[in-house]
């Protein structure tokens, strides 16, 4: 997949969310929010199979989650941590060092 901010990000706040709830029962106060957000941005993506396949697989498991809530929900919300931490590995965004890459720097960026 490739990476876009207006995607990759809001999947980023869904998967604290999810993985806050799953590892600690911690909701955060504006999950809500959270997943309205992915909502949209999953709405905006273009029509491409790799984008189809996410948007049809997470649009109604994130609706389902703010309809019925996260603690009611637990297979579902398992789902979703499952489909976003898939999607997160799958892209890659510019820039940014892997573990893999021999050079971890962030290429031109200096402290000053």
């Amino acid at each position: 997949m490739e990476y876009t901010a207006g995607l990759i990000d809001p999947l980023c706040d869904v998967r604290d969310v999810v993985e806050s709830f799953r590892c600690c029962g911690v909701i955060p106060s504006d999950w809500r929010q959270v997943f309205h957000d992915a909502v949209a941005a999953l709405e905006r993506l273009p029509r491409k199979a790799g984008a189809h396949d996410l948007r049809a697989d997470l649009l109604p498991q994130l609706q389902l989650l703010l309809s019925e809530g996260l603690p009611d929900t637990p297979l579902v919300v398992a789902d979703v941590a499952d489909r976003v931490a898939e999607a997160l590995k799958e892209s890659q965004p510019p820039g940014i060092p892997i573990p893999s890459d021999d050079d971890w720097s962030f290429g031109g960026a200096t402290a000053s």
